[in-house]
């Protein structure tokens, strides 16, 4: 498979499209795999149980109404949002695909200003 650029970039965050205001976005993934080793075992034995995920994004912030700021302030408190990325701005397919979340809460958000330069902000969702 080829190697493809990070030219396109799409970002749904409680359906609202997030991406134009984006320099990056990150999907971690961390698997459990917990030592299950005995006496018996030559070295360590794993076993794969739960999973867990967090988004994370970073970019230029846009204050108007329905855009990135609006969007994610709004979910201070929230109890969970559906979101939808899709690292390679394709639609779904063997080589582009899309991973959608149906309840992500806001684990934090920063908003950073410095004199001269755009206003930024980033964001994690878990």
């Amino acid at each position: 498979m080829a190697k493809q650029a990070g030219k396109n970039l799409n970002l749904s965050v409680n359906s609202v499209a997030i991406e134009d205001d984006l320099d990056s976005a990150a999907l971690n993934i961390d698997q459990e795999a917990p030592v299950v080793t005995s006496f018996a075992d030559a070295g360590p034995r794993r076993v794969t149980g739960n999973y867990d995920y967090n988004l994370t994004g970073e970019g230029p912030l846009d204050f108007a109404a329905s855009q990135s700021d609006a969007t994610l302030f709004a979910l201070i408190g929230n109890a969970g949002v559906a979101t939808a990325f899709d690292p390679t701005g394709a639609a779904a397919g063997a080589s582009d695909p899309n991973y959608d979340s149906t309840s992500m809460v806001l684990t934090s958000y920063q908003i950073r200003a410095a004199v001269g330069a755009p206003v930024r902000g980033s964001f994690a969702l878990a």
